[in-house]
């Protein structure tokens, strides 16, 4: 065989070809130009380029799947990638191939009058740090179209470096909707992150510095219990060096999520809290502020304890409501719920004492003809003095007296004659 006919020179992206490991191969691409000499016509049926597809027994690079041939500059059809065996190209029978092959579009257009450019792209691995990738041209060509021979390997070895350490796209998604970024969930909903990395480890940390995950692979979950409030997570991601001795390296990265209705164990607000609905399940205490302003509705489940000034237009309270201070209704006060259903009474008025079953409020309607009156008794349990007692005169005249569980009371000096007595009860719920 004889010497190429063709002019070859190769440039690389990047410089030097960065050379991973066969989990996780770096991208890199070749570039070929060939030119013609000066002053001869060269006509080429076919370029071969054979790229080693399989660790080379020696050491060195490969690439680790079929690379992609292009044609950058030139009217030459796109290439043609197959695996073959060394054997079959006539190079080391142990090794395997990615047979690369770049034809003229037509037989009759073979004259090679301009400079022809060639890109192939693929990932690389490496079998030991600071190996080449070797690799090989061979032309089959002539100096007269149609009349073509093979001519003798060119040989290539081209240095590779350490990949480039890099850590991005850090991102969350939720798992039945992969596909889409997002940063803003809800309390306890299930969160995926994923990132691109060529570390080989990586550790995940919440806003507290707890570690949340630790592995070798690119994505994680996060525990539904931790998503409950607004959170920066950090992303260590670690590269170990093939190089004895050296330090490790670590990149960075973070991610906000925020959380539509987050969960706040401890709260301290010292200046306002603005709320449009504010659940407290279990104490919410104000002090030493201006008071507490609700705009919207507040449910407290247990207690709520004002040491200030509490001001609501509406307030339920399903459980008890303390006030230390003084309680401000700027809107309605609805008390309904406090009195159980009024109960009409109809007691004999002949001095004896009625016993009173629960706490309440009795409301007495009297009609007293002239200057007359009547006397309303209340007795402590257990004492047949009057404690309190109430004096009844006037015409159409209703009186307001609350009472508590365990006294009794009674009427007196009833007057004669037409003499009207109306009673309702209203017991505390």
């Amino acid at each position: 065989m004889a010497d190429a006919l063709l002019h070859y020179g190769t440039s690389t992206s990047p410089t030097p070809l960065q050379a991973g490991s066969s989990d996780k191969p770096a991208f890199n691409t070749i570039n070929l130009t060939v030119t013609p000499p000066s002053g001869q016509q060269v006509y080429c049926d076919k370029i071969d380029v054979a790229l080693p597809a399989s660790a080379p027994d020696g050491g060195g690079a490969y690439f680790t799947e079929a690379p992609d041939g292009v044609i950058t500059g030139g009217d030459w059809k796109p290439p043609t990638a197959q695996l073959k065996s060394g054997r079959e190209l006539g190079l080391a029978d142990a090794q395997n191939y990615f047979h690369v092959v770049f034809e003229p579009p037509m037989p009759d257009l073979d004259l090679v009058d301009g400079t022809l450019s060639f890109a192939i792209s693929g990932n690389l691995a490496i079998t030991a740090t600071g190996s080449a990738l070797a690799c090989s041209i061979t032309e089959t060509s002539g100096t007269t179209s149609g009349s073509y021979s093979r001519k003798d390997r060119l040989d290539l070895t081209l240095p590779t470096g350490e990949p480039v350490f890099y850590l991005n796209s850090l991102l969350a998604v939720a798992p039945d909707k992969p596909t889409i970024p997002r940063t803003k969930f809800n309390a306890g909903d299930e969160v995926a992150l994923s990132w691109e990395s060529n570390g080989s480890a990586f550790q995940l940390y919440d806003g507290d510095g707890t570690s949340l995950y630790e592995g070798a692979a690119t994505s994680c979950s996060i525990p539904a219990d931790k998503v409950v409030n607004d959170t920066t997570y950090t992303l260590k991601a670690t590269l170990t060096s093939g190089t004895p001795g050296a330090q490790p390296a670590t990149l960075y990265a973070t991610i906000t999520l925020t959380i539509a209705n987050p969960i706040l164990r401890h709260v301290t607000v010292t200046e306002e809290l603005v709320a449009t609905d504010l659940t407290v399940p279990a104490k919410l205490t104000t002090s030493q502020t201006d008071g507490l302003r609700v705009s919207g509705s507040m449910t407290a489940d247990s207690a709520l304890t004002v040491n200030g000034q509490l001001g609501t237009r509406d307030v339920n309270v399903g459980g008890g409501l303390t006030v230390s201070g003084r309680l401000t209704a700027l809107g309605k006060a609805d008390l309904g719920a406090l009195f159980d259903e009024a109960v009409e009474l109809d007691p004999t008025l002949d001095g004896t004492d009625i016993p009173v079953d629960s706490d309440g409020i009795m409301l007495v309607f009297a009609e007293l003809p002239g200057r007359y009156i009547a006397t309303f008794h209340i007795k402590e349990e257990g004492s047949s003095d009057t404690a309190y007692q109430v004096t009844l005169a006037g015409d159409d005249s209703t009186y307001t007296i609350p009472l508590r569980k365990g006294q009794s009371w009674c009427i007196t000096n009833i007057p004669p004659g037409n003499v009207i007595f109306a009673f309702h009860w209203f017991g505390f719920s």
